[in-house]
């Protein structure tokens, strides 16, 4: 059982959250925002006009185009700037010459080439060239290599600024820019995979 000491500190505690409960949304409440009375009108929807489609007809319904139909008796559409439906107009097919069947010549079959394959990539490299603390350091790195015609660029990972040229598409590339840049700039780096992370 619980003391009456600390029943009535649980009595008065849970009035001061009903209270709270009751009386502060009402203090809190100011009025509202001009902003949120805002009135979104949207306007009637265009007409369009309603279009019919006559249904699917099978091939043996169709006429067939041997058949003696003269090109008057099919019109074509003809739209030119249509701004609407009404614009369109119905132009007849002006008369054209028949001209003479020719003859069916038999194609050779196709001779089966085998498909050649390339060699699978086995990746991109790169050269890390060095590693800092600070970032700055690390810009002047990439700023003198790209001033060197290096493509040169800088990757942020846990707190460390590393130097990187590259990617190249093969590992004897990439070692040949490390011992270029060795030359250069008296900077070993090491070939490592790349990563676009």
């Amino acid at each position: 059982m619980l003391d009456k000491k600390m029943t009535h500190r649980l009595i008065g505690a849970s009035i001061l959250i009903v209270a709270a409960a009751i009386i502060l949304p009402q203090i809190l409440d100011g009025e509202r925002p001009p902003e949120l009375d805002v009135q979104v009108v949207v306007s009637k929807p265009p007409v369009f006009p309603e279009v019919k489609i006559a249904p699917a007809q099978s091939l043996d319904e169709l006429p067939d185009a041997s058949d003696s139909q003269t090109p008057e008796s099919s019109p074509q559409v003809v739209n030119t700037d249509a701004k609407s439906a009404q614009d369109i107009t119905l132009v007849s097919e002006a008369k054209k010459p028949v001209a003479a069947p020719t003859p069916v010549v038999k194609a050779k079959p196709p001779v089966k080439q085998e498909p050649v394959k390339a060699p699978a990539p086995t990746g991109r490299w790169t050269v890390q060239i060095a590693t800092f603390a600070q970032e700055d350091n690390a810009k002047r790195l990439v700023n003198k290599l790209k001033k060197a015609d290096y493509p040169a660029y800088s990757i942020t990972t846990n707190s460390l600024f590393k130097v990187f040229v590259g990617p190249e598409l093969d590992r004897p590339t990439s070692e040949k820019v490390q011992a270029d840049i060795h030359k250069k700039f008296s900077l070993k780096g090491i070939v490592v995979k790349f990563s676009e992370n």
